[in-house]
């Protein structure tokens, strides 16, 4: 029987699409985005894009009829399993080794450890039941091999902490309780080793039951960021916990809590932890918390310190381009309509994408200093009939003065 794939990473870009306006080539005369070659690759929405060096690896994704914005379709096709090399620097393309496993697009879903990408794709089959793939492409040998997946506890994302890939559950939430509820043993986050191709539980964390849960790799281990799962969630704001792991002792030491409402958007930068999501909450009229608290923040993990961002100027949620996920590197992350340079505390507004079309679908990389879209699909103004795309754009994000 044919298994039929849905990640729902993947499903979650999809949904996201790319950009909530399209408009002209360039904002406020700064420099815009630039189309980049030819791919080898057919037309396609919501491939991996991971960044391996100085190239850039477009795998898998779906070329199934794409889906409407905010419709609900059918599970797309078995994802695909072919893939290319993108070089920023000389605007071309290599194709590289079809995958041993279908392969499925979104956050989290690959780790890359010196020249190898590990990927992790999880789906249900026909029956219902959830089932994982994990495999390994040496980008070096240009060759893939097939490793044992972790355990089938529910979805976990990977990251890197040192040079172990780490998968990790999202959350703790029991997904068959009508009010908010722990699972009961929690599931643990594993740990892989490549030489004996096996998984091993890490230390249960100091944070206990949580939801929202975000690890973020470092080079010594992982900065986990999460909330607290509780029967009433609400009525105290859902600030972020935070625990710092140690990979040599193997130990947790628990983090002052941030006065910030979500971990999903925060990206390692340099040697801090940031999420640069816009916007803020104060709990409504029935659970007013007395203030706005922001999604974003900057946490030191040596320290525990937590500061806010800099201002940036204000804007209607509507006007603009915004990239579909969040992206960073040593000195810069990219988040929505925004990219910040975290040792100049400095903002540049994501320009328009020079397209008359509504685009959704597309996959984000990131790789010195240039931001990196290619596939998804255009829609026209009715949102009828929608284009799989094999196109691709580069922006180089300018340096501060």
């Amino acid at each position: 029987m044919k298994t039929r794939w849905v990640v729902a990473a993947g499903l979650a870009l999809l949904t996201a699409g790319c950009g909530e306006t399209a408009a002209g080539p360039e904002a406020d005369g700064e420099p815009g985005w630039r189309p980049v070659a030819q791919s080898p690759l057919t037309p396609r929405e919501a491939p991996l894009t991971v960044t391996v060096g100085e190239q850039i690896l477009v795998i898998g994704g779906s070329d199934g009829p794409p889906c409407p914005p905010n419709a609900d379709c059918v599970a797309p096709p078995e994802p695909l399993r072919d893939g290319a090399a993108y070089d920023p620097a000389a605007d071309a393309w290599t194709p590289i080794a079809d995958a041993p496993a279908p392969v499925g697009g979104g956050p989290e879903t690959a780790a890359v450890v010196g020249d190898m990408v590990y990927v992790l794709t999880s789906g249900f089959g026909a029956d219902g039941t959830m089932s994982s793939t994990f495999q390994a492409y040496d980008a070096a040998a240009d060759a893939w091999i097939e490793l044992t997946p972790p355990d089938d506890t529910g979805w976990r994302a990977l990251t890197v902490a040192g040079d172990r890939v780490v998968a990790y559950v999202g959350s703790h939430e029991s997904m068959d309780a009508a009010v908010p509820t722990a699972l009961d043993p929690l599931p643990a986050d594993l740990t892989y080793d490549a030489a004996t191709d096996t998984w091993t539980a890490l230390p249960a964390d100091p944070l206990g039951p949580s939801y929202d849960r975000r690890l973020v790799g470092t080079p010594g281990g992982a900065v986990l960021l999460a909330s607290d799962l509780v029967a009433n969630p609400g009525v105290e704001p859902p600030v972020v916990d935070a625990a710092r792991f140690d990979l040599e002792s193997g130990a947790w030491t628990e983090l002052p809590s941030g006065d910030v409402l979500s971990g999903y958007g925060f990206r390692a930068v340099g040697d801090v932890l940031v999420s640069a999501l816009e916007g803020s909450a104060d709990g409504g009229e029935v659970n007013n918390w007395g203030r706005d608290i922001p999604y974003g923040a900057v946490l030191d993990p040596a320290t525990g310190a937590w500061s806010a961002l800099p201002d940036r100027p204000e804007r209607d949620p509507l006007d603009g381009f915004m990239v579909p996920g969040d992206v960073s590197d040593e000195q810069t992350i990219v988040s929505g309509a925004w990219a910040l340079d975290v040792p100049a505390q400095a903002w540049t507004r994501v320009p328009e994408l020079p397209v008359d079309e509504h685009v959704q679908g597309q996959s984000v990389a990131f790789a010195g200093g240039v931001v990196f879209l290619w596939g998804g699909s255009a829609w026209g103004d009715d949102m009828s009939d929608g284009e799989l795309l094999a196109d691709g754009w580069v922006w180089t994000v300018p340096t501060p003065d």
